[in-house]
């Protein structure tokens, strides 16, 4: 699944391709993935329009119109987005298709049909009526509202740290890496965590999704000591060389060091 990483990686994409450029057409394949709003309106709100601006609040994209709307993207499971000119090379599983006047293309792809698409006058008032949490990289959330985001879960810490309205942007693949690069177990009680835990797990988060962006979210380019590229069946702990355990936390597949993981 995409995750913050992976939708900021997209977000500076439509920067570098699509801003500033008129909106000739809007073809919407799948009608049931979008939202909130009718197809009908969709079309009229982007086409002979322009993308002014982007935003990002954890696993959601915001691309705001020079009509004061913004269009509102969310990945599901197998989203992405591909700019191209030549039709003969949209990718397969193409929901929705922007057509520029300059005469080159925005697909969004989703596969598994699990994304959503829908529009917004207001980002605060979408991000608080998706009872979203501070986004995970948002400068203003700090240790003590990482604290406080921690404290109100009873619940396994993994849970905790991946509960979107708790912590915005953090999923099961990404969870796993900030566990094993701060040493703690994806079972422990998040109300069980020392301050000191807690403060290490804080700059895991941070170090780890700030490495992931850079890396454009590839799991090839992370560095040799991350665990992401060895997340698979027979994986070893790239720190110590022990055999990985694959094991259901929270109902999510977790893998992690029982050496190296306490």
């Amino acid at each position: 699944m995409p995750e913050l990483p992976d939708v900021e990686v997209f977000r500076r994409y439509i920067d570098s391709t699509s801003l500033h450029k008129r909106i000739k057409e809007v073809q919407v394949h799948t009608r049931n993935m979008v939202e909130g709003t009718p197809v009908w309106k969709l079309k009229a709100t982007l086409e002979g329009h322009a993308f002014k601006s982007t935003d990002r609040h954890g696993k959601y994209l915001f691309a705001e119109l020079d009509n004061k709307n913004w269009l509102v993207l969310h990945f599901g499971m197998t989203g992405f987005l591909k700019y191209f000119k030549d039709l003969e090379k949209n990718p397969p599983h193409e929901r929705m298709l922007l057509t520029f006047y300059n005469g080159y293309h925005l697909a969004y792809d989703c596969q598994r049909k699990l994304g959503k698409i829908t529009l917004t006058e207001d980002l605060k008032d979408f991000i608080s009526e998706q009872e979203l949490g501070p986004d995970a990289l948002d400068d203003k959330f700090d240790l003590a509202a990482f604290r406080e985001a921690l404290g109100a879960s009873r619940s396994t810490v993994k849970s905790a740290l991946m509960n979107q309205n708790l912590v915005a942007g953090i999923g099961n693949i990404y969870s796993d890496e900030i566990f094993f690069q701060a040493g703690i177990h994806p079972k422990l009680k998040a109300q069980d965590l020392s301050d000191e835990a807690t403060e290490t797990l804080f700059q895991s988060m941070k170090d780890v999704l700030k490495t992931a962006i850079d890396k454009q979210a590839n799991p090839e380019e992370l560095p040799e000591t991350y665990l992401i590229p060895h997340r698979k069946k027979n994986g070893k702990c790239p720190k110590c060389g022990s055999s990985l355990k694959k094991e259901k936390v929270s109902g999510r597949s977790s893998y992690f060091c029982t050496k190296c993981q306490s």
